[in-house]
């Protein structure tokens, strides 16, 4: 029975260093402890191999599920900086994997547009992991460091059960062997740790299949390879899945779409530039609001279906919002806009009556795979699933309306027959 008594003074107050709070309070950062934490934290990995793919580095992402329970993420991208980080004296390794807000995300321009934001991905998971391995291909050599629970140090053995001795004084970030000059990647092995995950959560093989797939979509030419090596009620036979498209979100809409087709799928893609103060790090140390001008690239694939269901998913950076947020809003807002203008505009031939078209009537079998890219976006914690930069409303509103009402307004024979087809439609099923 623990007992609360009156007084409380300074003494009483907990200061929790480090990856500390994160084992504290771990559902603050990956959502809960069950499989869902347990499948965020390795999104959490698999995204960073993602972006550097974004940015051009590596075409391939390799994930494998272990039998003993461990997963490994390996990409053939840039590799995890080895070099010393003047500030800290940590070789970048280490800083990557044991400091909170650490990376090369927060505008040094190491990326353009980046789904891990927060900086925090590779440091939680290491956290959270008994065991964790990490090698890294660079200037000739393969780079390795271990650590047990986030701190380092060297295990005597396999697994995250072999005899461990942290590092004493300094951690050492060791060479292993040598690769080709010019080779680079990244390989990064851990063990959930059982202290912090429910005793059911589990890796589930058709989740990763299904978001290994759309990111393959996301990312044209990317090749996303899962292979399963866990036992199974019919033995130890290995499952193996690759996804690649070259088609990119238009292919995605033709896959996710329910229905046959009205219109062929049509691409709206555009951008726009806002301005917004953020604290910038100066050499001194000091954090300066500065005002930074920041683009946000649009690029839709929309199609119309005889059903009446939607199908709506949007991204930021690659990354799923399945809560929407001030993109969907911009979407919403110039579809509606430039949907509205052309029924009113042909009222007449589409016998259209004085109620007004709403938003309902516009989705109806309508199929969208909405990607925004900008950097550093405003995500509504650290799961990422609501975009919160108010901004790109407007931006999106703007692509979406001037591309649609282009798209309706064509003198192509082709467009002007799905245009017509769409608007009938809309207007029919109010």
């Amino acid at each position: 029975m623990r007992i609360v008594t009156a007084e409380y003074s300074a003494h009483h107050l907990q200061v929790l260093e480090g990856l500390e709070a994160v084992r504290k309070r771990p559902g603050m950062y990956v959502g809960s402890t069950d499989s869902r934490g347990l499948m965020h934290c390795l999104w959490e990995i698999i995204d960073n191999s993602v972006d550097e793919a974004l940015g051009g580095f590596g075409t391939r992402i390799e994930v494998v599920l272990y039998a003993d329970g461990s997963v490994e993420v390996r990409d053939r991208a840039r590799g995890i900086p080895v070099d010393i980080e003047p500030r800290t004296g940590l070789s970048g390794v280490e800083v990557v994997f044991t400091k909170l807000h650490a990376g090369g995300k927060f505008g040094t321009g190491s990326y353009a547009a980046s789904g891990g934001l927060h900086g925090v991905g590779a440091s939680v998971v290491n956290a959270l992991s008994a065991r964790l391995d990490v090698e890294v291909d660079r200037e000739g050599k393969t780079w390795a460091m271990s650590f047990r629970r986030g701190e380092p140090g060297t295990f005597a053995g396999d697994g995250p059960d072999a005899p461990f001795t942290p590092f004493d004084k300094a951690s050492k970030l060791g060479s292993i062997g040598r690769v080709a000059k010019g080779l680079t990647g990244t390989r990064i092995r851990y063990w959930a740790d059982p202290q912090i995950f429910t005793r059911d959560s589990t890796f589930g093989f058709t989740e990763l299949e299904q978001r290994m797939r759309q990111t393959a979509f996301l990312v044209p030419g990317l090749e996303m390879v899962i292979r399963d090596e866990r036992e199974t009620a019919e033995g130890f036979e290995p499952i193996e899945s690759m996804f690649r498209f070259d088609g990119g979100i238009s292919e995605f809409a033709e896959y996710l779409a329910p229905d046959a087709p009205v219109t062929d799928t049509w691409r709206l893609t555009g951008s726009g530039t806002f301005t917004e103060t953020v604290p910038v790090l100066e050499p001194t140390g000091a954090m300066v609001p500065t005002e930074v001008e920041r683009r946000c690239d649009v690029d839709i694939a929309a199609r119309w279906g005889t059903g009446y269901d939607t199908t709506l998913r949007s991204f930021v950076n690659i990354i799923a919002t399945p809560k929407g947020g001030t993109h969907q809003q911009g979407f919403e807002q110039g579809l509606m806009k430039a949907i509205r203008a052309q029924i009113e505009q042909n009222s007449r031939k589409l016998k259209v009556g004085n109620d007004k078209i709403e938003k309902d009537d516009m989705l109806a079998g309508l199929t969208v795979v909405l990607t925004v890219r900008l950097p550093e976006p405003q995500f509504e914690g650290q799961t990422k699933e609501v975009l919160g930069t108010p901004a790109v409303r407007q931006i999106v509103s703007n692509v979406v309306n001037a591309q649609l009402t282009a798209q309706l307004t064509s003198s192509k024979r082709d467009d002007k027959v799905q245009s017509s087809a769409a608007a009938w439609t809309r207007s029919s099923r109010r």
